[in-house]
């Protein structure tokens, strides 16, 4: 669906008929109707590209009394907070009570039309608390068939591409040595864009050439090119240079890898006297195709930095509401680490080995229950990412999140 502002958002844009990205729901649904529909309706539009679920109105779009600003006890906000909680895992969404109708319909005082914006997910399918996954058919929030749900799983393997960089000899040609830009996924990043800073000694010539622009690159596509010689390699490389690539996926979402990087120490070595060279070669190339693989390690995952768009303050408080507990707990952490960003989940049955010279927070299954979908629904907000490398799952928090967490005016 296209996006819509919230901020200027009224009755007057909604259309007057339900269609594939909105759903209308009267003043009289129950309030037991009324969660079921919009539980169901947040999984449809999370799989489904995205959607409005609006509540208070009648079939036309015109507000028909609204929706009264408390449930029982509870503020609507907080309800409907409550009730999209319970997807799994929770998509990205905004929520707006609408209490000017507009010219369109009737709003009785101390009620509220619902309007709530269900953001395109890539982290699907998105479960309701029936146990059912749900898309959109048209007008209508219909359960998804077996063969969709499974293609909407192949979609998220296609979200985040992830590169990294590495040195070789070159094939045939080993005098040279080549700098690699390389996928750790198997989706496929696009439109990269290469810059190297400053540019090695024996690349001055080609200088303009930078960046270098690329299509694609995947797990079978990756991109080589020489940057300087064996001999006096470090000279010739030179020090203090910095490698950036910029590239998409194919949602249009835009990354960053920034690195310094040098040659030396990254290389195997050069073959000399009578060993056959297409032999070395073919040897070089398996131990560095295993290297390759080898080299999703903590130093090669943290690197890529993923720019994410700013989240409002009211996401920060809303997510803030739904999972207190751990944000409290991260809180304290960040209070007595204030320079650490990495964190692992584990069970307090098992036994984990750190490294002493590398200091990670741990969080406990058992300590906070449904701790997977609660870091689900900070992955949805961008306000963690994972970078998993081994049997433990691991994840950074992002400089957003741990601002909002050490501000003294948060989680208090």
């Amino acid at each position: 669906m296209s996006k819509i502002n919230l901020e200027t958002f009224d009755l007057t844009q909604l259309p007057t008929i339900e269609d594939g990205d909105f759903e209308f729901k009267s003043s009289g649904t129950s309030h037991k109707e009324l969660k079921k529909k919009l539980s169901c309706a947040v999984s449809g539009f999370a799989n489904s590209g995205g959607g409005c679920f609006v509540a208070g109105v009648d079939g036309n779009g015109n507000a028909d009394n609204g929706l009264s600003l408390k449930i029982g006890r509870q503020d609507l906000r907080d309800w409907v907070d409550q009730i999209i909680s319970q997807v799994e895992p929770v998509p990205r969404y905004d929520l707006k009570l609408i209490q000017d109708p507009s010219g369109r319909g009737t709003i009785q005082t101390d009620s509220a039309v619902l309007l709530v914006v269900i953001h395109e997910s890539y982290s699907g399918p998105h479960m309701a608390p029936d146990n059912h996954y749900y898309i959109r058919a048209g007008a209508h929030t219909v359960p998804a068939k077996h063969f969709i749900v499974d293609a909407i799983w192949a979609k998220r393997h296609f979200s985040k591409p992830r590169l990294t960089h590495l040195f070789r000899l070159k094939p045939e040609k080993e005098q040279a040595i080549q700098l690699g830009i390389l996928a750790l996924t198997e989706a496929p990043a696009v439109d990269i864009k290469i810059t190297i800073s400053p540019v090695p000694q024996m690349m001055k010539n080609y200088e303009k050439l930078f960046p270098l622009k690329l299509p694609l690159i995947d797990r079978h596509n990756p991109f080589f090119f020489d940057v300087t010689t064996f001999f006096q390699a470090e000279e010739r490389f030179g020090k203090g240079i910095h490698l950036e690539v910029e590239y998409y996926d194919l949602f249009a979402n835009r990354y960053i890898y920034q690195t310094p990087i040098e040659v030396v120490g990254s290389l195997p070595p050069i073959t000399i006297g009578n060993d056959n060279p297409e032999k070395m070669v073919r040897i070089l190339e398996k131990i560095e195709k295993t290297l390759s693989e080898l080299r999703v390690s903590r130093e090669s995952v943290v690197k890529p930095s993923l720019l994410l768009p700013k989240q409002s303050d009211s996401v920060l408080s809303s997510v803030e509401k739904l999972i207190p507990e751990l944000l409290a707990d991260m809180k304290n952490d960040l209070h007595e680490y204030p320079f650490i960003r990495e964190f692992v989940i584990l069970s307090d049955k098992w036994v984990y080995n750190s490294d002493p010279n590398n200091i990670v927070l741990t969080y406990y299954f058992e300590n906070h229950s449904h701790l997977r979908n609660k870091l689900r629904i900070l992955e949805n907000y961008g306000l963690v990412y994972e970078i998993t490398y081994n049997d433990v799952a691991r994840f950074v928090i992002s400089e957003e999140l741990a601002t909002y967490l050490t501000s003294d005016s948060q989680l208090e």
